[in-house]
């Protein structure tokens, strides 16, 4: 294994130690946030992260991978300290859209650095796997994080868990400074912004695989995406102390990893026999209104980790390099944009309602696309042969 690959697993183990994503909603409700300004919190991140989403995977394409995952981490950082020391609304909301810079910065970079760094030593045909082991300890890292945050929370206070959070970021920097950038990332497309994007595109929308592997990345995405954004307004739902909610955001991360960890042994037409699985535990811990739903929203988190491995895995194999990092950020688009009106029907029902009926609604959609999967995506997904996963470096550019 080469020191870039044990270097990257290590800063996705760094960028996942982030104390406060367990107890956020608890600190935003002691701040005087609403359950309806946590969803306009949400839309003001997902607005950056659709304005800044696709050039930030251009910029990783076109400039340095490394320094761009520098930048995010410095983001991530920053974001932590102005989010902690918030005390109104506003405040928060500039750390957010700080955070937001760090997601779209490292969105799709992290992947692709990974798998020209293994295209460079002729390894790349193992992308899943051992990109499933980096994500992996991302989520592991997660998960210790949210448990010790819970713990410092109830301990110390809910604005430590922010600013302890600044320490691995610093140390994350450190190695990522001494990580190589892949010879093998070249460009080898049109230089002008808008043709980078158009190519990427046509990638997605003139292969029928990579367009039903993008749609589920989009339609699964958006699900798991409420997962993470609204999971404390889940946990406050079930009345959970901040140990617990430091408990079940760490199960749900390292179920992620679990995923993760076994997508490659599963293999890719195993993890898509188990797709639909990923919607019905969605929708059935939706259906549950007391503590007994937290086993299936752990499943569910586990689920969509090894079936979007070797969705992404697959689509990965099939993206040219000099477009990697930009079409996954195309889809993580995608899924952003979707969820800004969404988010906002999110935290009215929530308020209105309660933050289950706001889950079943997203359940029904997630339900309601099984329908296409199981007309179009199943079949294209389950008949490809080998041949359809070439090295990206001999599928033609784009023009």
């Amino acid at each position: 294994m080469s020191s870039n690959i044990k270097k990257l697993y290590v800063c996705n183990l760094l960028t996942g130690i982030v104390f406060w994503y367990a107890v956020e909603k608890l600190f935003m409700q002691s701040i005087g946030i609403s359950p309806l300004g946590i969803a306009i919190n949400a839309v003001v991140f997902l607005l950056i992260t659709v304005i800044f989403d696709v050039p930030s995977g251009v910029l990783a394409d076109k400039w340095n991978r490394k320094y761009t995952l520098v930048l995010a981490i410095l983001s991530l950082g920053l974001s932590s300290f102005i989010l902690g020391t918030s005390s109104t609304f506003t405040q928060y909301l500039i750390g957010t859209a700080i955070y937001g810079a760090y997601i779209v910065l490292s969105s799709g970079t992290f992947q692709a650095i990974m798998y020209d760094s293994l295209a460079e030593i002729g390894e790349e045909d193992h992308y899943d796997k051992h990109q499933g082991r980096s994500y992996g300890l991302f989520l592991v890292g997660i998960g210790i994080s949210s448990l010790a945050g819970g713990y410092i929370a109830q301990d110390i206070g809910l604005k430590e868990t922010y600013l302890f959070s600044l320490v691995p970021a610093v140390i994350n920097i450190i190695v990522l400074l001494t990580v190589k950038e892949p010879r093998f990332h070249k460009e080898t497309f049109d230089n002008k912004f808008w043709s980078h994007i158009k190519a990427s595109t046509k990638v997605i929308t003139s292969q029928p695989l990579v367009f039903h592997l993008a749609l589920f990345l989009t339609i699964g995405g958006m699900l798991r995406s409420t997962q993470n954004e609204f999971g404390g307004l889940y946990y406050i739902g079930l009345s959970l102390s901040a140990v617990a909610m430091g408990c079940v955001n760490a199960g749900k991360w390292i179920a992620g990893a679990v995923g993760q960890f076994l997508a490659p042994y599963v293999g890719r037409k195993r993890a898509f026999n188990l797709l639909p699985w990923f919607f019905v535990a969605f929708a059935i811990f939706s259906l549950i209104t007391n503590a007994s739903g937290i086993i299936f929203f752990l499943l569910a988190s586990m689920l969509y980790s090894l079936v979007s491995n070797q969705a992404e895995a697959t689509a990965q194999g099939l993206i040219p390099s000099g477009l990697r990092a930009t079409t996954i950020s195309l889809i993580s688009f995608a899924t952003n944009v979707v969820m800004i009106p969404l988010s906002l029907l999110f935290g009215w029902v929530t308020q209105q309602y309660s933050v289950f009926r706001a889950y079943q609604i997203f359940a029904l959609v997630g339900l309601l696309y099984l329908i296409v999967w199981f007309t179009k995506g199943r079949a294209k997904a389950m008949t490809a042969d080998r041949s359809a996963f070439a090295p990206a470096s001999v599928i033609e550019p784009v023009k």
